[in-house]
């Protein structure tokens, strides 16, 4: 008679040739009862292949979970997140040499608008970060005061953005005032646009000299605004570096706020770096010494007459026309003072006359100091 398997057992052993987890942990145990039905040369059979099943599976099953674990953990050390929306086109370092150009103009325009309103006048550099031209744009509340300026270097414009609270504290201190601000704030008129759009020209000015190391921009101003939202220089997705400078004039204090599009500096972005900037800088001090050397040279080459006043007198045109040899002038001087010796027109010496082997000299007895300095002393 031959010995068959059960049906149990069947399953048992198709679900042990399968490789799937779900069909192993679906395949039932066999039972008690039938399994000693069965003669014991089958069992001896049949167990083995009913215990390696099991361990078949429960290696393909570890194995499967330790690759699937190692390659979550390996996707998940590569995965970064980019944010199109906010894009970042200046790297750390172009973003630091944008930061010393413009401490270097703070510095500058603090100078001129304390030049210009005598009075003192501080601007400190607050933050450069890059953002899109949309968020600067939110950032800003209007009324204010835009100036647009391109640059022929350059391919596109910039923006220089002022708070009025500082704007209109420059127009009160130009137009006699001491430099208060208005309590309520307005658009300018014609008139006020005109007087700050002159010294805009001269904060540009300033810009173009903390930017002389990186290039010559030649900045001209295009247009001046009072609306941000018809200030559109770029679209609102683009990326620009903003550089804030808060002003303090007396207890005023404002922004000025520097935009520059990256499609306007990304020719000239291979230069925005600090070792390009401090090479400029060396080279340029470098330079002025050498013109510092040249001057003194062109100045020591200068000739001057030098004149020692032996007297001063007044006298009339008719007693002067009727000079003859031997006659006498009396002046103002006497004999033991000393003598004014002029270079040019300059008192610089005195001293008292004599002879020196067979010429007329003078003895240096006294050096001047220039005129007014005795004073401050």
């Amino acid at each position: 008679m031959v010995d068959t398997l059960s049906q149990n057992e069947i399953d048992a052993l198709l679900s042990a040739l399968q490789p799937s987890e779900d069909a192993v942990a679906a395949a039932p145990e066999p039972a008690p009862a039938a399994a000693s039905s069965v003669s014991t040369e089958p069992k001896i059979e049949s167990a083995p292949i009913r215990s390696e099943g099991p361990k078949i599976s429960s290696n393909f099953s570890s194995s499967s979970d330790d690759s699937s674990s190692s390659s979550s953990s390996s996707s998940k050390g590569k995965e970064r997140k980019y944010d199109f929306k906010r894009q970042t086109k200046f790297s750390k370092e172009q973003l630091g040499t944008v930061q010393l150009i413009h401490e270097s103009f703070a510095r500058l325009i603090g100078t001129d608008i304390s030049t210009r309103l005598r009075m003192g006048v501080t601007a400190t550099i607050l933050s450069v970060t890059q953002e899109t031209f949309e968020e600067f744009i939110g950032s800003i509340f209007p009324p204010t005061f835009i100036t647009i300026f391109r640059s022929d270097s350059l391919d596109g414009e910039a923006m220089l953005q002022m708070d009025l609270s500082i704007v209109f504290s420059i127009l009160d201190r130009l137009l006699g005032g001491n430099g208060t601000p208005l309590s309520t704030l307005r658009q300018l008129t014609d008139v006020e646009k005109q007087i700050m759009q002159k010294i805009m020209i001269g904060i540009i000015d300033r810009l173009r000299e903390a930017w002389i190391n990186v290039i010559d921009l030649m900045p001209v101003i295009e247009l001046v605004e009072s609306n941000p939202q018809f200030a559109q220089i770029v679209p609102p997705n683009d990326v620009v570096v903003t550089i804030k400078i808060e002003i303090s004039i007396l207890d005023t204090t404002g922004n000025l706020k520097l935009c520059i599009p990256y499609n306007t500096v990304e020719s000239i972005t291979h230069k925005l770096n600090a070792a390009s900037w401090f090479a400029a800088v060396r080279k340029e001090s470098e330079a002025s010494k050498t013109n510092v050397d040249i001057l003194g040279k062109q100045v020591k080459a200068v000739v001057l007459p030098v004149v020692a006043e032996l007297g001063r007198a007044v006298y009339p045109l008719e007693d002067i026309v009727n000079l003859q040899v031997g006659d006498y002038l009396l002046t103002n001087q006497l004999v033991k003072e000393d003598l004014n010796i002029r270079v040019g027109n300059q008192v610089k010496f005195h001293g008292r006359p004599g002879i020196l082997g067979k010429k007329m000299a003078i003895s240096i007895t006294k050096v001047l100091e220039p005129p007014g300095q005795e004073e401050e002393e």
